[in-house]
């Protein structure tokens, strides 16, 4: 059975694969980070170039880069769509920008823009693209949960407060829920990737880096509330396209 044909033939084992070496890439330059103490920003740079290496292999392998949205571009017309996500990424910025050295701008920039790519890659591009032929709704949802998941590892080595994970683990499947509904309306991956390197960016702007502590409760209660009604808006994108999508033989 040649890889396009396993693929097909068995959706879910090869999206639980895909997300197995993210959380194996994540876990192992944790465990070098503990090591080698190089910092928390650099861990996530390392992470999500390794990341964004190993898919870019899977793509060329698999022949995906059309299957994935690489060759797409979108409608002029469905821009529009993403206008609530962009004005979501940029509350943060709401009271202002904390961050203002040039340099550092800059170098968030480029980290969140590789975050934003690998990110895309491996669960709009790789897992939710394994999993549409069980239907659009059913893969939608299910790489939401594959996005959120790796979320909660983010509680290890105290880089994020135990109760914030869990909040904004469940915001992220509301995000990874609208992400790949636009994924599938649009047809393009391009757009998300910068539009996920935006809420990175905003978010790591804010507070100066990627270490968070204790949030308050109002701002965690209204995470939640972002991540429902982002669930909310994905649902309503994909309202007139509940069906499978048709599986192509490969060879």
């Amino acid at each position: 059975m040649t890889p396009g044909h396993f693929t097909t033939a068995h959706p879910y084992l090869t999206a639980a694969g895909f997300l197995a070496i993210v959380v194996c890439v994540v876990l192992g330059v944790g465990a070098a980070n503990e090591i080698l103490l190089t910092g928390p920003l650099v861990q996530v740079a390392l992470v999500d170039l390794v990341l964004a290496c190993a898919g870019i292999l899977v793509l060329l392998y698999l022949s995906w880069w059309e299957k994935a949205g690489y060759r797409s571009w979108i409608r002029k017309r469905d821009l529009l769509l993403f206008i609530p996500p962009v004005a979501i990424a940029l509350v943060p910025f709401a009271n202002g920008i904390p961050a203002t050295a040039p340099l550092t701008i800059v170098a968030f920039a480029a980290l969140t823009l590789l975050v934003g790519f690998a990110e895309e890659l491996w669960f709009r591009g790789l897992i939710l693209s394994s999993l549409l032929p069980v239907g659009i709704v059913r893969a939608t949802a299910i790489s939401a949960v594959c996005f959120a998941l790796p979320h909660l590892l983010n509680v290890l080595g105290g880089t994020w407060d135990p109760a914030f994970t869990v909040v904004d683990t469940v915001a992220a499947f509301g995000l990874g829920f609208t992400f790949a509904a636009l994924r599938v309306r649009t047809g393009s991956i391009w757009p998300l990737v910068g539009v996920h390197a935006l809420f990175d960016f905003t978010s790591i702007v804010a507070i100066g880096g990627v270490v968070v502590h204790g949030q308050s409760l109002p701002l965690m209660v209204t995470s939640v509330i972002v991540g429902a009604a982002f669930v909310a808006y994905g649902l309503f994108l994909l309202q007139d396209r509940k069906g499978p999508v048709p599986v192509q033989a490969e060879t």
